[in-house]
């Protein structure tokens, strides 16, 4: 079943001016986590910096620690590169370090054992540009509380943890807030919400979608192999690349919690543009549960910049320049089109002239969980 949002009003009357931003931002939730009390317990309290320091391997250079986190905004998640879930948040992340550059916000993915040599594959292949650790016998985890993959955490300038197992749909809005304090703004907003004026008590939570409803829900039959063009098959799989590095051309928009139709096309290619009014079409018809994205890559920026800008089309476009979501979905021809659940996983791939691409797309949508409440 699609998560509801639970909204809390919380009057403040005359005092509303004195608070300070936290107190007038969205509503931010948190996951449900059947360690929540203790959770709780830690939030608004100055981290444990033993937690971090018991990180070890860490991908990149400057390893996180007082010195290079004092006054920033830390975001950590505790992830697994075996988990769809987790492939999708350092995309969400690879986008928030980009996005705040400059703003004091600093990033980085926590990583079990288990896995962690897949890990250093994808840093290797420059899949993955965010700082990685692994998390040692899981110290790290327990200290945390992890629950599940992936958990999100954010420390704030004044090192205290505002969020514990925060919901990801949060995720921006509470870097935005916590970005615009200062060290000392934010030790005020973290005593006002050890106060409950928090614009979400810290009990309050979203349950996730069991897994279980993915696995069992009615999805499109995958397309057969010979007929996607020679291209990978990778339909029952996550994205093989995270995305997040590429340059966006029109119709900027949220990604989460929609099923993605990417499109990979060129203003050369002739059925790439006969498919472009039915793509239009599509976004028009499911406006809030899907999300097409044109993918070019296969010529001049400029002159598909132009391009785009010029058709003025509905549906988000962005330039793939180092190439690196087409290698990963392994494109050979285009177009080409893979249509991905909000869990992650790639439902359908293949022309998006071939007369099963609708009936694929319409299919997912509706059987989607994160749409359950709204067929």
């Amino acid at each position: 079943m699609k998560p509801r949002s639970i909204t809390t009003l919380a009057p403040l009357l005359a005092a509303a001016a004195l608070i300070p931003m936290l107190a007038m931002a969205p509503t931010i939730k948190r996951e449900f986590n059947s360690n929540r009390a203790a959770l709780t317990e830690l939030e608004t309290k100055s981290f444990d910096s033993s937690a971090i320091a018991s990180l070890t391997d860490w991908t990149h250079p400057g390893t996180l620690d007082a010195s290079n986190t004092q006054g920033k905004v830390v975001v950590l998640a505790v992830l697994s590169a075996a988990d769809p879930q987790s492939i999708m948040t350092i995309s969400k992340l690879t986008r928030i370090q980009r996005d705040f550059q400059g703003q004091g916000v600093v990033v980085a993915a926590i990583h079990p054992d288990a896995g962690f040599e897949l890990v250093n594959e994808k840093i290797i292949a420059g899949k993955i540009t965010i700082p990685v650790a692994r998390d040692a016998g899981g110290v790290f985890a327990a200290a945390m509380h992890t629950d599940d993959y992936p958990d999100l955490y954010i420390i704030d300038r004044a090192g205290n943890l505002r969020f514990a197992d925060l919901d990801k749909r949060g995720l921006k809005n509470a870097i935005k807030a916590l970005a615009s304090e200062t060290a000392e703004t934010a030790a005020t907003n973290a005593d006002l919400q050890a106060q409950g004026l928090d614009p979400e008590p810290a009990g309050g939570a979203i349950a996730k979608i069991a897994p279980e409803l993915y696995e069992n829900a009615n999805w499109p039959q995958h397309n057969s192999n010979d007929r996607i063009s020679g291209t990978k098959n990778i339909q029952g799989k996550p994205l093989p690349v995270p995305m997040g590095r590429e340059i966006w051309v029109a119709n900027k928009r949220s990604l989460e919690d929609k099923v993605l139709v990417l499109d990979f096309w060129a203003t050369w290619c002739g059925p790439c543009k006969k498919a472009m009014p039915m793509l239009e079409s599509l976004q028009d018809q499911n406006e809030g549960k899907l999300e097409i994205v044109g993918i070019g890559g296969s010529e001049d920026f400029k002159v598909f910049k132009d391009f785009v800008l010029k058709k003025n089309g509905n549906y988000a476009q962005l330039f793939d320049s180092r190439k690196a979501v087409h290698t990963g979905v392994g494109v050979r021809g285009i177009p080409h089109v893979v249509v991905i659940s909000t869990d992650g996983i790639i439902r359908w791939q293949g022309n998006p002239l071939d007369g099963a691409f609708v009936n694929a797309v319409n299919m997912t949508i509706q059987a989607d969980p994160m749409f359950a409440n709204d067929i």
